[in-house]
């Protein structure tokens, strides 16, 4: 298992605690999307901060050090916060596979955005509204996965649509081959390895991208609720707290969540920072 989470100390310390929770069995790795936000709200520089993704996002060891290296050389102490995360829990080239292409906690936080409607609710109103929007989500995607099959699709859309760049991209592919035997390859500029040895491309992709396993995880049926006359009968009393009380107010509750750097749009200050490089750049080169 590999659990991906922000550098909370309290998830540190209870894996760190967790007996059982050790290689080969589970590792902790980071979000790299708090890693960046984290490194940016101490350097306080966007331009770093876009290098800090690129380089936790290249799998490629070689890349990762050139991109740490331009880190380095704008700035030693952004490399130095850097050098001292472990690589393997913020890195893509040092994760040794665990994550499985999965950078950030996305996958898990994309909840909050499917069930939007479910926040503030009273407990069975949230059941209701979570079970609801899970039944519909179920049911959009079933409809779109017999689409597929029915288009003859291998795999889903998103599968095919980067299957059909890389393809495009491969024509311009030049491969020298130095042993057929162990399929070994030199490659100039781009990928085009299985061309070159006769290789099916689709042999490559991940069995959790085709068409069937697609319907396999949607074709599941949901029962309703029936109505509260047909329940069992719980055989006790709920009891309601009396010291808790909500006071209710006019007008739409205001939010509890406090707002972070990741939250900010920094679109105006790597502008502003790409032209500042551009600036320099020129007046390097006036004699």
């Amino acid at each position: 298992m590999c659990l991906i989470s922000d550098r909370h100390g309290g998830l540190i310390k209870a894996v760190r605690e967790g007996p059982d929770f050790v290689s080969p069995h589970g590792v902790h790795r980071y979000c790299l999307r708090h890693v960046c936000s984290n490194f940016n709200s101490t350097i306080k520089n966007v331009v770093l901060k876009d290098l800090c993704w690129q380089a936790g996002s290249e799998y490629q060891l070689r890349k990762f050090n050139r991109i740490m290296d331009e880190i380095k050389k704008q700035d030693v102490k952004a490399f130095a916060y850097l050098d001292q995360i472990n690589k393997e829990k913020w890195t893509a080239s040092h994760d040794g596979g665990w994550r499985c292409g999965i950078l950030t906690t996305n996958m898990s936080e994309c909840i909050n955005g499917v069930l939007k409607g479910a926040r503030r609710l009273p407990v069975s109103a949230l059941v209701e509204i979570t079970l609801e929007c899970t039944v519909h989500y179920f049911h959009v995607r079933a409809i779109k996965g017999q689409k597929m099959l029915q288009n003859n699709q291998l795999w889903t859309d998103f599968a095919c649509k980067m299957f059909i760049s890389w393809q495009q991209k491969a024509v311009e592919h030049t491969v020298t081959k130095y042993s057929h035997a162990q399929q070994s390859a030199s490659v100039v500029t781009r990928r085009q390895v299985c061309g070159a040895y006769n290789i099916s491309a689709a042999s490559m992709v991940k069995d959790y991208y085709d068409v069937m396993a697609y319907n396999n995880t949607y074709s599941k049926h949901f029962e309703p609720v029936q109505s509260e006359d047909y329940w069992d009968d719980p055989n006790f009393q709920l009891v309601h707290d009396p010291t808790i009380h909500t006071v209710t107010r006019l007008g739409r509750n205001q939010t509890t969540r406090i707002h972070n750097e990741m939250d900010w749009r920094q679109t105006r200050a790597r502008q502003e920072a790409q032209q500042q490089q551009g600036d320099s750049s020129i007046q390097e080169n006036v004699p």
